[in-house]
Order: structure tokens, then C-alpha cells, then sequence
């Protein structure tokens, strides 16, 4: 994970296509470190997480990203019928490790597997790390409660490893425990983290805001 991580945006306009204006001549640069965004709300906070992201095309301005960028929305939304190994990017090295298990050997699956051959551990893991241990990879996401499904949506990105994170009121849906949980994963990140948050012991795990 890059500790040289950056973002940065110049000169930065958004409008939507009603002709409303979000953001009017933004600049911003945020390097490694965590780094909370507080705002009143409609203040197009959510806005810039989605054009920083590349979820949104500004209007017009630059937006500079050194690093790979990991985002998690408000509101992940997963079709219900997707298994937890679907939402974490796992599903087919799975598969492809299922069928050497059996004996059936093809070039195109040990490339689709690379150097991910304890995927299941790692999975498994990481998934704990968040309080979801209970989640089997097959389960249905349907099945989830609101909080469980923004935490297996953020431990997608982490199995992912990104050098910069975005969060977007990743504690909005979350119980006592749930909470404690993600802001430990917060206060430990080495990369760059930019977390959109009104929650207070949140933003107190944060270098600035």
C-alpha cells in the first residue's frame, strides 16, 4: 500500500444537469494521513467523494489521483441474490480453486488465481476483522441487515488494498460494536483516507478534518 498516496483537485465545478451548482471552483489536496470532511448537509460532500472516486465527471477542473482508490458509498447497493464471495471479487478464484481441488488443471484458472491461493484465509479473515466471521462466502446478501452489508462492502475494498480510501458516513448504519470496529480499521489505516462523517468518536480517530 502506497504511503505516497494523493488527491487533488483544481479548480473544480460541478453542476447537475438542471443547471443547479454543487461545487463551484473547489481546490483540494489531501496526501497520507486520514483527514475527516465535515459540511452541512446538501453541501456536496457526497458529491466530491463520487468525482474523486470517478463515480461523476466534473463539469469542468482536474481531479489528479496518485494511487489506487477504494470508495465506499452511503448506501452500497448489492443485487440480493449475490452471494458474499460476488460483493467481495472473490466468487471466481474460488471456483477456479475449487476445480484444481478436483483435479481439473487449466492454464487459464492458474492465471486467474496468480499469487491469491489462501484467498479463502485471507476472506475469511478480514471478514472477522469486521465482525462478520459468521458470513459463510455463499450466503446470499439479501439476507444482510443494513450494517452488515456496509461493512462486507468495505471489506471488499480492503481485500482489494487500495493506497487511498473513501469513506462516505460509513457509520450511519451501524450498531455499537459494528461501529467500534470500522473505526478501529480507520485509526490503523497507513494509506490516504478521506471520510465524509457528522460522527464524533469518527472523526476523534482522524489526523484533521
Amino acid at each position: 500500500r502506497s504511503m505516497r498516496a494523493s488527491l487533488s483537485a483544481h479548480d473544480l465545478h460541478f453542476s447537475w444537469p438542471d443547471g443547479s451548482s454543487v461545487l463551484d471552483a473547489l481546490d483540494l489536496a489531501v496526501g497520507p494521513g486520514r483527514h475527516g470532511l465535515v459540511g452541512l448537509n446538501g453541501s456536496g460532500k457526497s458529491t466530491l467523494l463520487k468525482l474523486l472516486a470517478g463515480e461523476l465527471v466534473a463539469t469542468t477542473g482536474t481531479i489528479t489521483c496518485d494511487g489506487s482508490v477504494g470508495y465506499l458509498p452511503q448506501d452500497p447497493a448489492n443485487d440480493r441474490a449475490r452471494s458474499v464471495s460476488d460483493v467481495l471479487g472473490i466468487a471466481e478464484t474460488l471456483a477456479a480453486l475449487e476445480r484444481m481441488h478436483d483435479g481439473d488443471v487449466r492454464q487459464a484458472d492458474f492465471d486467474l488465481i496468480g499469487d491469491d491461493w489462501d484467498i479463502s484465509e485471507q476472506s475469511t479473515a478480514e471478514l472477522g476483522r469486521l465482525g462478520l466471521g459468521h458470513l459463510g462466502l455463499e450466503r446470499a446478501v439479501g439476507s444482510l441487515s443494513g450494517g452488515e452489508l456496509v461493512l462486507l462492502s468495505l471489506t471488499a475494498l480492503l481485500l482489494r488494498r487500495p493506497s487511498i480510501l473513501l469513506l462516505d458516513e460509513p457509520t450511519n448504519n451501524l450498531d455499537g460494536e459494528a461501529r467500534r470496529r470500522l473505526i478501529d480499521v480507520v485509526a490503523g489505516w497507513k494509506g490516504t483516507l478521506v471520510v465524509v462523517s457528522h460522527d464524533r468518536e469518527l472523526l476523534n480517530a482522524l489526523d484533521d478534518i
